[in-house]
């Protein structure tokens, strides 16, 4: 090992954390980098950068941070995962920068598994976004919540696919692109964007470019982490509170399937409406639905009105 600092793990830890685009982040995502960058510094910052300059090396590297991680995870997965990803930004930065060859940690498995059917987005978060978000994660919002659609195609959304009236969005069990309407939300939010915007995307960056996954996922939690910081006093007061921290733009597709079972739609309509399969519309409702006692309020709401008709 060559001398801590010294062309090592520490320096390309320095490159990100004094970077223009680490004070471009805001000032929470800032703050969440620090404790996790310390603990790499720690355990890694002596490892020499030419590591990352050789495939073997590399590999080798590859398999000790995976070992890390999962004995972090015995303790905590979700710290254990956080760590390996703020590990892995900083070598993907690096290797962006072309400092380094390679970054062995480009995919790994989480350990973290959360049951997220008991989570999804209250409309007045959702409205909450909506509002105090930037234009495009608005946007990215109305999307999802109208239409469910996956991140990937929300972000590579073209114009053509929006015809005035209906939106073209992917089946998930045919991977076919489907014409479905446009909900009145949906289609003036559409309408007014397309007046005001130019290019072949309605989702584009503040320098007019197609959002690439990472940047996308970078800006929708900053937006979302201005919710929790607008909202602590309530998440203080209130420990049912719901917080963006616990979310995930993907709960957004569960809670737009809620939407429709809560207003009285079959999975049948269900996945007609969003382009799922029958199966999948009635895992939502089993999952989503009858762990928060829809189903069961609507029976007995439907075995009262009964009674009181047979009067």
């Amino acid at each position: 090992m060559r001398t801590r600092g010294a062309d090592t793990v520490v320096q390309l830890i320095r490159h990100f954390d004094q970077s223009a685009y680490f004070d471009n982040l805001s000032e929470e995502h800032r703050r969440q980098y620090v404790w996790k960058l310390k603990r790499i510094e720690a355990r890694w910052g002596s490892c020499p950068a030419a590591t990352f300059n050789d495939a073997d090396d590399a590999l080798a590297f590859r398999k000790d941070a995976l070992a890390w991680h999962n004995e972090l995870g015995k303790d905590s997965p979700r710290s254990a995962d956080n760590l390996v990803a703020a590990l892995a930004r900083v070598l993907s930065y690096a290797k962006e920068k072309a400092v380094i060859k390679f970054n062995p940690l480009d995919t790994f498995g989480r350990l973290y598994k959360s049951h997220r059917s008991d989570l999804t987005w209250p409309e007045q978060l959702q409205q909450q976004f909506i509002q105090t978000a930037r234009p495009a994660m608005a946007t990215a919002m109305i999307m999802v919540r109208n239409t469910a659609m996956r991140a990937s195609d929300v972000r590579k959304f073209p114009w053509t696919r929006y015809d005035g009236q209906r939106v073209q969005i992917r089946s998930t069990k045919t991977g076919k692109l489907l014409w479905i309407p446009a909900t009145r939300e949906l289609k003036a939010h559409l309408d007014a964007l397309k007046e005001t915007k130019a290019g072949a995307l309605v989702m584009l960056t503040p320098t007019g470019k197609a959002y690439a996954k990472r940047y996308f996922n970078e800006h929708w939690r900053e937006d979302c982490n201005k919710l929790d910081v607008i909202n602590a006093e309530a998440i203080a007061a209130d420990p049912d509170f719901v917080k963006t921290a616990d979310l995930n733009f993907h709960d957004n597709r569960g809670t737009a399937a809620t939407l429709l079972a809560e207003a009285g739609a079959t999975a049948p309509e269900i996945a007609e409406a969003l382009c799922w399969s029958v199966d999948k519309a009635q895992k939502v409702i089993d999952l989503y639905l009858a762990r928060r006692g829809v189903l069961a309020a609507n029976a007995i709401a439907k075995l009262e009105e009964y009674r009181d008709k047979r009067r």
